[in-house]
């Protein structure tokens, strides 16, 4: 008794299938005329498993078409043919039937199912041609194939990532995994990938849903810096994950929200594996800046009965991460049109000059420990019914450490003839500075939770109606607050030498002051900050299917959903000068029993090759906090505490209705399709602003409806060529920290500016299009070449006007709607496997793909109106994987690359850093010692690489290094 067999095979294969194997087949007996067969309705990979058993012939499939399928099963005494059609019937697929072999396809438009045998052209050579034995497809070979298999099956433009199997996802982390789809680039967090762009554009543009549900989004309150609405990925751990899908063109049926991209991440379901399964694996992990051993642990068992009408599914992850980071910062460039006077004669005389500020040495440590928890309920009680319900937990810690030293600059007592200046910027000399030294201390705590409940019921006559609701929630907050302990005062002279950003760190030279001396500096003060953050969605959804045969229209969908989400953000900071016996902290000398007995690591920005000092007095914070009042805690909320927090509603009301098309013309199969969605949105801002005086609350509601057309087509040119095209009307709605209400008031010095939120501001909106030609030129293998371009009409930017307040004119800047931008570039992507070359080089395979990003944007400069690139887009990167595969050993490297990134372009160009190149080689090693056992060696950053920031002409701006890690682990399956 023979069993089904799932074949990882491409569909170019099973269409385009040797002659050899034709002949092979052709050998072999003729199947039953009938069989009498008992296969029940429920999941189709379940019914072809039992149809195997009961006739004896093996089926041959890829899983990408059987995924999600249901059957209506078969009882009875059939002929095999009619018994194979009938378990077909409303699934999309056909067969082929040769001897005791059956070959599921995709079924063709217009075609009826038939009996057809393979293909036997070459019969006369059969008996020279060996039988083709199934293979298998695992590995990381098999995890890029299924994931070729997904985008070819799509209607729309989509890429995938996929695991090779559970617990074996091709990245620790989802969003470094990312970087090899074809315009993915990520934005990176102390060595870990963070935010995800696609197609240049950033993280807020993106939409991050779970198993097709939107994703609460944690904030940052570590430095009080808002993300918006930018899902953070490190949240996630990617043992959790089966598959992630990069939608890049939209359909009717999806949320709107996404100018940039739908990124889908996939959990794990009992029912979509094969079998009742358990996995586990342990790592240990060895960051070598930071010097320590990390742990990580997973599982997860999944069961099912033999019917496959039930399943559940449990995982499980823990792990812990070090993190060190070196960091040289720049306290900012000024230019002086006039120069300075470098002789001592009080008359300028560089001539046009750019001068530092000052520059900040700072380290950065990080303790994580992250337990993520999965679990997934398939119950199928009748044919007609389906029920999924899907939940998962994390739960993220951190513990952070930071210690810094600056030098600020006094240029009034710069020392004459010391100054070297060089194509117009000062890169050296001695002057006069003062330095804070300061210890950041806190805890940070990210939660997640998202549970989803889903039901289709389908009705006679091919009516399905599906039902979802769904609760996301994702809570940020400090559990003991940020602690911040600061020292200052004058250090004498310093000699200070710059370098551009990307050859070497800056030296620094502290020429009369001890910085490891506790008398050297002062008290300043200290800062006590809570913050926390809640992000929840509640969302309903109806969708009602009919399958169709009219015409070229196969399916007709229509549905609506309802959206609560809410933004709640509060933040609370004490800035304290005085101890709690009222004595003035600013100016006091502390002894050392206020300072930690030695540095806290070894070889501080060692690799940099810079002369600066590496060892400072720290500051012991639980020591100096001791000083601090407890009863400040208790205090009411001062104006700065209401004006930094808010809350923000939006309730949205969306419908869609949406065409499956299947057709032919002139001959060529033609599949897609079109619809329009409409979404109403009604947006609550509340908060206060701030007159200068007191802070008084107000409250914004805004109303707006947004009509979104859609349409893909994909025609296959021939077997194994695939043409799309699509076009569609996108939005991405304003960042939820720009709609906060809050009015920011300074007038210090008889400057009077101010900085506020916009709860008027409008979403982005945008026509995208399309095309891509798809070349399947071998199993596993393809060439992929597209065309993008984006035309936003409403861009957001800077504008700066006057605020008249208490009959004073000050200076507001806000971020508003009005300027346009565009997009337009090109993907190539390149991927195979040489399974044609000779032993044992036939385990090789590569990808690679390059995209280029040109763009351009109309930017606000008080009542200038600028022409330039769209800030925070990269006009290059490329990725490129090269791998082995045979037998038990599998070898993969992988290195992704990213051009400069310019922070802001056209306006401002000193006060924002921009992204230096930069590029990152990681590499795997697996060993499989048996069926159930995989010894797992991973590195990253292999090359040592560390990121820079610049301004303007390459001036220095920041220097980060994390280091490389390398882990070892071991996988079991059961």
């Amino acid at each position: 008794m023979k069993t089904i067999r799932i074949a990882l095979l491409a569909s170019v294969a099973l269409a385009t299938l040797s002659p050899a194997l034709s002949a092979a087949m052709a050998q072999k007996a003729s199947p039953a005329a009938s069989a009498s067969l008992s296969i029940p309705a429920g999941d189709l990979a379940g019914a072809l498993d039992q149809f195997s058993r009961q006739t004896g012939l093996q089926v041959m499939a890829d899983p990408a078409l059987l995924s999600g399928k249901r059957t209506q099963g078969v009882t009875g005494a059939v002929a095999v043919p009619a018994g194979l059609r009938q378990l077909l019937a409303g699934t999309g697929l056909d067969f082929q039937l040769d001897g005791e072999t059956v070959l599921l396809l995709r079924q063709t438009a217009g075609a009826i199912p038939t009996a057809a045998p393979l293909p036997t052209s070459a019969q006369s050579t059969a008996a020279a041609s060996p039988v083709l034995e199934e293979v298998i497809v695992t590995g990381f070979k098999g995890s890029i194939t299924r994931a070729l298999d997904i985008k070819r099956e799509a209607d729309s433009i989509v890429d995938a990532i996929s695991a090779e199997d559970i617990g074996k996802f091709p990245s620790q982390n989802i969003a470094e995994a990312l970087q090899r789809v074809p315009g993915i680039s990520i934005v990176r967090d102390r060595g870990e990938g963070l935010f995800v762009r696609v197609r240049g554009l950033g993280a807020n543009f993106q939409t991050t849903t779970l198993n097709g549900r939107s994703a609460a989004v944690n904030e940052n309150v570590r430095d009080s810096g808002q993300s918006g609405r930018q899902f953070r990925f490190d949240t996630l751990p990617s043992e959790l994950v089966s598959r992630v899908d990069v939608i890049k063109s939209p359909t009717a049926a999806l949320d709107e929200g996404a100018i940039g991209g739908i990124v889908d991440v996939r959990t794990f379901r009992p029912l979509d594996l094969k079998d009742t399964e358990h996995a586990f694996s342990a790592t240990l992990s060895y960051p070598e800046l930071a010097d320590k051993l990390d742990t990580r642990l997973s599982g997860l068992t999944s069961w099912r009965n033999e019917e496959r009408t039930f399943g559940v599914l449990l995982a499980a992850v823990y792990d812990q991460r070090s993190m060190r980071q070196d960091r040289a910062m720049n306290g900012g460039w000024t230019y002086l049109p006039a120069g300075i006077d470098t002789n001592g004669d009080r008359v300028a005389d560089s001539g046009p000059i750019y001068r530092s500020a000052s520059t900040r040495p700072t380290l950065e440590q990080e303790e994580r420990e992250r337990i993520g928890l999965s679990g997934a309920v398939q119950w199928f009680p009748t044919p007609d019914i389906d029920i999924n319900l899907d939940v998962a937990y994390t739960d993220l810690d951190i513990k952070y450490d930071e210690l810094t030293y600056s030098a600020d600059f006094n240029w009034a007592q710069l020392v004459p003839n010391t100054a070297v200046v060089r194509d117009g910027v000062l890169v050296a000399g001695t002057v006069g500075a003062s330095s804070q030294i300061g210890r950041e201390q806190s805890e940070l705590a990210h939660e997640n939770l998202q549970a989803g409940l889903n039901g289709a019921f389908r009705f006679a006559d091919g009516w399905t109606l599906t039902a979802d609701t769904a609760y996301s929630r994702a809570y940020s907050d400090t559990p003991t607050p940020i602690r911040r302990s600061r020292v200052l005062g004058p250090v004498g002279n310093v000699a200070f030498e710059y370098f551009k950003a990307g050859d070497q760190v800056h030296n620094l030279r502290f020429l009369t002051a001890d910085l490891n001396s506790p008398a050297t500096l002062p008290g300043r003060r200290l800062e006590w900050r809570v913050n926390d953050s809640l992000d929840t969605e509640k969302a309903a959804q109806i969708d009602l299917q009919k399958e169709m045969d009219w015409g070229p229209l196969t399916a007709l969908k229509a549905g609506v959903k309802y959206r609560d989400r809410l933004r709640d953000y509060d933040r609370r900071d004490l800035t304290i000068t005085r101890d709690r016996n009222g004595r003035s902290i600013t100016g006091t000398f502390y002894g050392p029993e206020y300072y930690e007995t030695a540095f806290l690591v070894d070889g501080f920005l060692g690799e940099t090759g810079a002369t600066l000092p590496t060892v400072w007095a720290v500051p012991n914070g639980d020591k100096f906090f001791e000083l601090m009042d407890p009863a400040l805690i208790n205090q009411p909320l001062a104006r700065a505490d209401l004006r930094n927090s808010y809350r923000i509603t939006e309730k949205i009301k969306s419908a869609y209705v949406m065409a499956d098309l299947d057709s032919t013309v002139a001959g060529l199969p033609v599949r897609g399709n079109a619809g329009v969605r409409v979404a109403g949105t009604n947006q609550v801002s509340a908060g206060h602003a701030d007159d200068g005086r007191k802070a008084d609350p107000v409250r914004f509601e805004k109303d707006y409806t947004d009509i979104l057309p859609s349409a893909n087509l994909a025609v296959d040119l021939t077997d194994d060529l695939v043409s799309r095209v699509s076009v569609a009307k996108v939005i991405t709605r304003p960042s939820l920290a720009d709609l906060a209400p809050r009015l920011t008031l300074n007038s210090s010095d008889r400057i009077f500016t101010a900085v506020g939120g916009n709860p008027n501001l409008e979403p982005f909106e945008a026509w995208q299009y399309d095309a891509t030609l798809e070349w399947y030129f071998a199993p596993s293998s393809a060439l992929i070449g597209g065309l993008f371009y984006k035309d936003i009409g409403t861009f957001m930017t800077t504008r700066k006007s006057t605020l008249v307040v208490d009959g004073a004119n000050y200076e507001l800047s806000a971020r508003v709607n009005g300027g346009d931008a565009s997009i337009k570039g090109v993907e190539i992507a390149y991927q195979q496997t040489f399974d044609m070359l000779p032993e044992p080089l036939d385990g090789l395979g590569m990808l690679a793909n390059y995209t280029f990003t040109d763009t351009e944007a109309t930017y606000f400069d008080g009542a200038r109106i600028i022409k330039d690139d769209l800030e925070n887009v990269a006009r290059h990167s490329f990725n490129l994987t090269g791998f082995y595969e045979k037998g038990p050993i599998g070898i993969r490297l992988s290195y992704s690359w990213r051009g400069d990134v310019l922070a802001q372009v056209g306006t401002n160009g000193l006060e924002n850093a921009n992204d230096k190149a930069f590029g990152s080689l990681d590499g795997n090693v697996t060993w499989q010692i048996n069926d159930n056992l995989t010894l797992v060696a991973e590195a990253t950053n292999i090359t040592d690489e560390a990121q820079w920031q610049f301004v303007a002409d390459d001036l220095f701006s920041r220097y980060d290094y994390y280091g490389r890690t390398f882990s070892l682990g071991l996988r079991a399956k059961f």
